[in-house]
């Protein structure tokens, strides 16, 4: 299998699989009789079938993750002794997979730690993901930046990759806001964690409605991410990075 075959495919398995997941249990969470608007997409594992779907989900993205972010590295080293870049180049290519990996593990974490059981490491595993996983994206943006630097194409790489990195932050940031409106110093967090007991009255529960709107900036946060890393196609179709590293 050929470097860039075997590239592409870490990227389509990855996005396919974190996307078909994530939909498969929105459906079933719908069709189930829960509310439409808006779950946090952790409470997809509170209830079958989507304990099931989450957990082997976010199992499948874990190890499809890792395998992409070990080919972006590899495909950015190769373009960057291409480029003859600096040291420091190289070594901020090689730091971009620390957070990375420990976003890596949190998702495999996260779909072992349902937080009714688990609340608090539920929620670290969780923003763990999200800030290691925006570090990542912007570690790479950069990255690409000195990669593609006065090439015909450096616009539309940028955008292509900036624009779901800004999406990220943006939810991210949404997300806490609307979080910080519901989740006060005096908020029940015993009872929150009991409300799973009764399903329907959880799932379709309307009590807080900037949680509804902060779930929906979970979504737009972990949209990002995936379609950060799914950017990295258009570096493989430029034909200066299309060809193998056959011998």
């Amino acid at each position: 299998m050929d470097d860039v075959y075997r590239r592409r495919l870490s990227i389509l398995l990855f996005t396919g699989i974190t996307l078909g997941w994530m939909i498969l249990c929105y459906i079933a969470w719908v069709a189930s009789g829960c509310k439409p608007f808006m779950p946090f997409i952790s409470d997809f594992d509170l209830f079958e079938p989507g304990d099931t779907l989450f957990s082997l989900g976010t199992f499948l993205t874990t190890v499809t993750v890792v395998w992409v972010m070990i080919e972006i590295l590899l495909f950015n080293r190769e373009r960057l002794v291409e480029k003859e870049a600096h040291f420091a180049w190289h070594i901020l290519n090689y730091a971009a997979l620390i957070p990375g990996i420990i976003a890596a593990f949190s998702t495999f974490m996260v779909g072992q730690t349902p937080w009714d059981v688990d609340g608090y490491m539920h929620g670290k595993y969780a923003i763990e993901i999200f800030y290691k996983g925006i570090y990542w994206c912007v570690m790479a943006w950069i990255v690409t930046a000195r990669i593609h630097w006065g090439s015909p194409i450096l616009r539309k790489i940028l955008l292509a990759r900036g624009v779901p990195a800004m999406a990220a932050i943006v939810g991210l940031w949404q997300m806490l806001t609307n979080q910080a409106k519901v989740w006060t110093e005096d908020f029940d967090w015993d009872a929150h964690n009991q409300s799973p007991s009764d399903m329907m009255e959880f799932c379709t529960s309307r009590q807080y409605p900037a949680l509804e709107v902060a779930a929906a900036w979970e979504f737009v946060l972990c949209l990002g991410i995936v379609f950060t890393v799914f950017s990295f196609l258009l570096d493989l179709q430029q034909p200066t990075d299309s060809h193998s590293e056959e011998e």
